[in-house]
């Protein structure tokens, strides 16, 4: 079983609960980042707050590599493409994510073709 985290661009901090759930495995657990421009384009998001959001998203994944975690920084116009390519990449079995606050997180469907995979939504305490 492969463990992969997504981390979403509101979950920015290495205390929340998917990243903590695999500290002691962080070597062998692939996190993944998206920005995706459909989401940007769904809400009515100043430029400048993308523009922050996005970067703070790329500094953080660039601490995570630093710690010692496999990280995975895509840029598309969905999250379905790159976080499902990603899945068969690392063979991916269960993903986990820090609960979503964004309604659309929370109906994204991430139907695999040929593939069982198990999601697990992770809550703050």
């Amino acid at each position: 079983m492969t463990i992969g985290i997504w981390v979403l661009g509101d979950q920015l901090w290495s205390q929340q609960s998917a990243l903590q759930s695999c500290l002691q495995q962080k070597q062998q657990t692939p996190v993944i980042f998206i920005e995706s421009l459909a989401h940007a384009g769904q809400l009515p998001y100043h430029l400048q707050k993308l523009v922050l959001v996005w970067g703070a998203m790329r500094h953080f994944a660039a601490e995570l590599r630093s710690l010692g975690f496999p990280v995975t920084y895509a840029q598309s116009q969905d999250f379905n493409t790159p976080l499902l390519e990603w899945i068969e990449q690392y063979q991916i079995t269960e993903l986990r994510v820090m609960t979503p606050t964004d309604r659309p997180f929370a109906t994204l469907d991430l139907s695999t073709k040929d593939k069982k995979l198990t999601v697990k939504a992770l809550y703050e305490l």
